[in-house]
């Protein structure tokens, strides 16, 4: 993830109503006039990055613990075994460390489906392609897989890592092949929770246009210090109707939101950058740092400078993970061509 395709954001000094027209920002190659796809082995890698939203599908799959990461309105604690499922145009945030390991996939929707030529609300694209069903529920269902589930999704990433290292007749067809079976096979894993939530949360389609321009305006701006009145306007809904849809989704307020985002971001730059408490503070929206410092022991419950020391110290004891999944965990690096 060395390049950056589109233009990066804005000026964080701008008026928020320039978000109107702020081009999204992607970390994969440009399209050219095949469909794209890429998968790789994440490791050893120490780096924040910042919210972000790009207009293919990806998976993330971790087989360590990781830095909070967030997807949508939410936020998630990697584990070994969690996976993320991010849909195009979903503001998301993923955050490594040196001592994390992931898998990242990303492809486009006509890789997977070549007959499919145009785009569709992902709510609607599930009726046609069930296999990307859990795109459309990761915000409401968390995938921390079993022993058993993550060592198939293991060997299906191992088989299309070696794959994409290829070049080879049915290249592409195998890969695909692999793809669906893995997706098809955690659809079959959560069928029932999809099923037990379908009608609990019938909003999921009505409200996904809301949601969307709502998480859109946060991920742009929550360091800008917004208000509750022009977020309503950006996703053109009441304040009571915006803060009903925001409680409804993700269980908590706009400011408690904000603060949540932040405080997340300032917890990972402490352990993942040598920066001063106060550049931190700075970095992450604040521009008072006796503020940042009671916010954050108010969260937290420690102060910054605790809890980069606790962390630290933590990170020094190597982890214990799931069986199967040591350090290097071979199988899923790529053979060298003989």
């Amino acid at each position: 993830m060395a390049r950056t395709d589109g233009q990066p954001g804005g000026d964080p000094d701008q008026d928020v109503d320039d978000t109107l027209s702020a081009p999204f920002r992607s970390y994969a190659l440009e399209r050219a006039d095949a469909p794209r796809f890429h998968i790789r082995l994440v490791e050893k890698t120490q780096r924040l990055y910042p919210a972000h939203k790009h207009d293919y599908f990806q998976i993330v799959y971790f087989m360590t613990e990781a830095p909070t990461a967030r997807v949508g309105l939410r936020s998630y604690k990697p584990q070994p075994g969690s996976v993320y499922f991010i849909a195009p145009m979903t503001p998301h945030q993923m955050r490594f460390s040196s001592a994390s390991r992931s898998v990242v996939i990303y492809f486009d929707l006509d890789f997977l489906r070549p007959g499919i030529t145009r785009s569709y609300p992902i709510q609607e694209l599930v009726r046609i392609a069930p296999e990307l069903t859990p795109f459309a529920w990761q915000g409401h269902i968390d995938f921390n897989l079993d022993e058993a589930q993550a060592a198939r999704v293991e060997e299906a990433c191992r088989v299309m890592i070696l794959e994409h290292a290829e070049d080879r007749i049915c290249t592409g067809e195998i890969i695909r092949a692999e793809l669906t079976l893995m997706l098809g096979r955690i659809c079959r894993a959560y069928e029932d929770r999809f099923d037990e939530l379908s009608p609990v949360l019938p909003a999921i389609g009505r409200d996904s246009g809301h949601m969307r321009r709502i998480s859109d305006f946060i991920a742009e701006n929550y360091l800008r210090s917004p208000t509750l009145d022009q977020a309503a306007a950006y996703a053109r809904l009441s304040r009571s109707r915006l803060c009903a849809l925001l409680r409804q989704h993700t269980g908590t307020s706009f400011n408690a939101l904000i603060r949540e985002m932040r405080i997340d971001d300032a917890r990972e730059r402490l352990v993942l950058t040598d920066e001063p408490i106060g550049q931190i503070a700075y970095a992450v929206g604040y521009t008072d740092e006796k503020y940042f410092l009671r916010a954050f022991r108010k969260s937290v419950g420690m102060t910054p400078t605790a809890y980069r020391v606790k962390r630290l110290s933590d990170l020094a004891v190597p982890a214990t993970t799931r069986r199967g999944l040591g350090a290097r965990a071979p199988g899923l690096m790529p053979r060298s061509r003989s």
